[in-house]
């Protein structure tokens, strides 16, 4: 008994593959046991790996063997294919890859339906930058309508796109969230503004709409005018999309602008314009929108003069200020 407990005692205790990774990268030089480690981790704990390499020894002859190792055991997609993916070890192989990455994040980016992931992910390709470019627009011929939204939303994050591409392709798209994506790239491109923000704002979806009236109101063309008025005067659209409409009208100083304004303050009233006396539909933000784009109008015909000075006399102390231009409704 007592010389098998000696055995016992006397057997070699299992180096744990981290340590012996660890020594062959200390000591610039591996043998089969170290070999056996980094397989090991590779298969079964890449993000320990990788955080061991990122903390090796500067100058080590190892260092660049295990990375060929890594690399032919496709690592991005070990890494965000587990059940919670390692973002943080994913960072570190993107630190030693960079762009040469992008292909498997990019599938995984379309695959996942996690909104955390693709988050995440999508942060890490932007950062990347234009260099991924090329990848990217091949992509955003996916027939899968979510995929091409993704991949120009992406190009989006980007400060200059390949010369002979443009987004215009997809402006046409039968899907709402393609469509609204490419136009709002094409508003990027000085001779595409106009017709990209005549797109976005008779789409007829809200969320395109508000980025073409965010437009409007930096810079409307005329062939816009029309389109905001339709906005204006369809009371089934929200307040405030049609609040951003009568500014962006008022903004423009097309005279075709005038009437829809007016309409706004006149609207089945008669000359005396008792909807001013009205405090309830005089305070509206849309009427006060109305009378703050008159007020501001360059060259107002004599009419919206009239009704201003009308408007002025007002006991409402916000139709007064809308008026005379003193306040942003």
């Amino acid at each position: 008994m007592r010389d098998t407990a000696q055995a016992t005692q006397t057997l070699p205790t299992p180096v744990e593959p981290e340590r012996l990774l660890m020594m062959g990268l200390e000591l610039g030089a591996a043998g089969e046991g170290v070999w056996q480690a980094v397989e090991e981790l590779t298969s079964t704990r890449l993000g320990v790996l990788l955080r061991i390499l990122h903390t090796a020894p500067p100058g080590s002859a190892l260092t660049p063997l295990v990375w060929e190792r890594v690399l032919a055991s496709d690592a991005t997609h070990a890494l965000l294919d587990a059940e919670e993916p390692d973002f943080e070890a994913l960072d570190l192989l993107l630190g030693h890859i960079g762009s040469e990455g992008a292909g498997a994040i990019l599938d995984i980016l379309s695959e996942s339906d996690s909104l955390a992931t693709r988050s995440k992910l999508f942060n890490r390709l932007a950062a990347l930058g234009p260099s991924i470019a090329p990848e990217v627009i091949r992509r955003t011929r996916d027939k899968r309508w979510f995929a091409r939204r993704n991949m120009l939303a992406l190009m989006g994050e980007f400060e200059s796109w390949p010369p002979k591409w443009s987004p215009a392709e997809y402006s046409e798209d039968p899907h709402p969230a393609v469509r609204r994506e490419s136009l709002k790239l094409m508003l990027r491109l000085p001779h595409c503004r106009d017709r990209a923000l005549c797109g976005l704002l008779g789409d007829g979806d809200p969320r395109a709409m508000g980025l073409g009236l965010a437009a409007a109101v930096e810079a409307c063309p005329p062939e816009a005018v029309p389109l905001l008025a339709d906005i204006v005067c369809d009371e089934s659209m929200g307040a405030d999309l049609r609040v951003m409409a009568v500014r962006a009208l008022g903004l423009s100083g097309d005279p075709v602008a005038v009437a829809p304004l007016l309409d706004l303050v006149q609207e089945g009233m008669p000359r005396r314009l008792k909807l001013l006396r009205s405090r309830r539909r005089g305070s509206s933000p849309i009427m006060l929108a109305a009378l703050q784009a008159l007020s501001t109008f360059p060259n107002c015909p004599a009419e919206a003069q009239r009704v201003l000075a009308k408007a002025a006399e007002s006991g409402d102390p916000k139709v007064r200020a809308a008026a005379l231009g003193l306040q942003e409704p």
